[in-house]
């Protein structure tokens, strides 16, 4: 059944760690998007900007130029094969790039008759007295060696270095805001557009794995960090331009408010980075790129539910089914869920699937009509995330409404850690829940932290025995008293008690013995699409 009218956006996630933490993916993403623009448009800028550069007199000074200018288009290049698919096409441009950029470089040199080919020691010294010459060959190297630190994994090197980078066209700036047009280590126009062009596409393309992401973080730590920076760039700046006023070497001062703002950006982010004040975790590259197709597959509907059936103990009769989500990749085939509920936690968008799985599988069980089908329940998996989400309560509601199902029908099924953390807004949501009919069901229980205190004060109706325990018995003494105390404890409270993970006619008779109303597994069935459930069933009805 298609689930195409399915809103997305119907869950309102409140403004809380969940959806800090979802922006923050979105975010850092947006950015390592404009990798391969920024690394474009630097090639773009050299290109187009090298015509108007005013070389030195001396043969060995333009080729130092050139190979710095050089620098930033193979850098930008590589950023390019990085990013993007690195196929044939792509290495033939990249290559065709360079052949132009020599070819103007040939053709910019060739038209100043007046160079010299001189590589006496009088070249070095020239080089030395050349202020911006030597800027502009120090931030070409020290984007190639943030290339190369970058390439083996030193990010955190690479970061230091562009941040360097970065903050060295700010002295330029700066001379101008003081008005000290012979400032020391001011670059040209090349290099402050095209290096700076250059660096950035580097940062972004390793956003996600160094500590500078936290600088960029939307969350209140990462607003909190920008603001002490900002405010420490005004002092900086404030304290150069008094310096500049009481005339104290006015030539040097942009280059020590350069340093001074560097530092800033250093220290803070190092600071804010070792005492983890932003203490989610940042998904690292791999992670990052399949969070994106994850995201993607969310918008274009990529996946599927299966059911597994849930069994009478007493009857034989098929009571519910468990709803399941599998990802039908375009690429991968089948994506089995341990790959990517992480992810999707980690994330965030666990709660756009989770709402997607609620949706479809109440449309579809709603439209059950036959047999034992008809007054199936139908278990749902929900996180914590989805539970802590504002309007989760209503859009149950909402739900099944638009469905038509019945409130009895749906089981919510919640983990041990969303009844231990939870808080008194996901209380409510719990208490409203039950007002409206549906049951709750507490998931694995056993496996976490095992409060007693929510098994009293939750309105739960089904616990579930964890397949751990079930797979040691019987034969295990330890693992047999504590399955015999769940189900015992469970009884005491008034819980129906579900048995998953069965497999074996041993575990289904013992925990049968025990006393379990329900139970689940390879034993009766794997999970199957609803065209084999219904299959399924009338293969049980006909050989009973």
């Amino acid at each position: 059944m298609s689930v195409s009218s399915i809103d997305w956006l119907a869950v309102n996630v409140q403004e809380c760690a969940t959806q800090r933490q979802y922006m923050r993916h979105r975010f850092l993403r947006s950015v390592q998007k404009q990798a391969p623009w920024l690394a474009l448009a630097s090639i773009v800028t050299v290109f187009l900007t090298l015509p108007f550069i005013s070389f030195p007199n001396e043969y060995g000074l333009c080729i130092a130029l050139s190979l710095g200018y050089m620098i930033f288009i193979v850098v930008s290049l590589q950023t390019l094969l990085n990013t993007w698919r690195s196929d044939r096409l792509t290495k033939v441009i990249a290559f065709s790039v360079v052949l132009l950029f020599l070819s103007e470089i040939f053709l910019v040199v060739g038209n100043h008759r007046h160079i010299s080919v001189d590589f006496s020691s009088s070249t070095f010294a020239i080089a030395l007295n050349s202020d911006q010459l030597l800027t502009d060959l120090l931030m070409a190297f020290l984007v190639m060696f943030a290339s190369i630190l970058c390439h083996i994994q030193w990010s955190k090197c690479s970061q230091a270095l562009l941040c360097v980078v970065i903050m060295l066209p700010v002295n330029g700036w700066l001379a101008c805001l003081y008005g000290i047009p012979d400032a020391y280590g001011q670059l040209s126009m090349l290099a402050s557009l095209g290096g700076l062009l250059c660096a950035a596409a580097l940062l972004a393309k390793q956003i996600s794995n160094t500590s500078m992401s936290y600088l960029l973080l939307l969350d209140d730590s990462g607003k909190h960090l920008r603001w002490i920076v900002c405010i420490l760039f005004l002092c900086a700046i404030t304290l150069g331009g008094m310096g500049v006023f009481f005339k104290h070497d006015p030539r040097v001062t942009p280059i020590l408010v350069t340093l001074a703002l560097i530092s800033i950006v250093s220290i803070m982010t190092i600071t804010y980075y070792r005492k983890g004040v932003v203490h989610e975790q940042v998904l690292p590259p791999e992670d990052l790129a399949f969070a994106s197709e994850l995201e993607a597959a969310i918008a274009h509907e990529e996946f599927y539910l299966e059911y597994q059936p849930q069994i009478d103990f007493n009857t034989g009769m098929m009571v519910g089914v468990e709803a399941l989500i599998r990802w039908q990749h375009p690429q991968h085939g089948v994506v089995p869920p341990n790959k990517f509920i992480g992810v999707a936690e980690l994330t965030g968008l666990i709660v756009p699937m989770g709402a997607w799985v609620l949706k479809a599988a109440c449309q579809q069980v709603a439209g059950w009509k036959d047999k034992e089908l008809a007054d199936a329940k139908v278990s749902v998996n929900v996180s914590p995330m989805q539970l802590n989400a504002e309007g989760f309560t209503d859009y149950v509601a909402q739900v099944l409404r638009e469905t038509g199902l019945a409130a009895g029908r749906l089981v919510i099924e919640l983990t041990e850690s969303a009844f231990v953390h939870s808080d008194c807004k996901s209380t409510e949501n719990l208490q409203a829940l039950k007002r409206i009919g549906v049951k709750l069901a507490i998931d694995d229980f056993g496996t976490g932290y095992s409060c007693l205190a929510y098994l009293r004060d939750i309105p739960g109706d089904y616990l579930k025995v964890d397949r751990s325990f079930v797979n040691d018995v019987p034969g295990k003494e330890r693992s047999e008293a504590v399955t015999s105390a769940i189900v015992v404890l469970g009884k005491n409270l008034h819980y129906q008690i579900v048995a998953e993970g069965v497999e074996t006619e041993a575990q289904a008779d013992y925990l049968k013995a025990l006393g379990c109303d329900f139970v689940q597994g390879f034993l009766y069935a794997r999970p199957m699409s609803e065209h084999d459930l219904r299959q399924w069933l009338s293969a049980r009805t006909s050989n009973p």
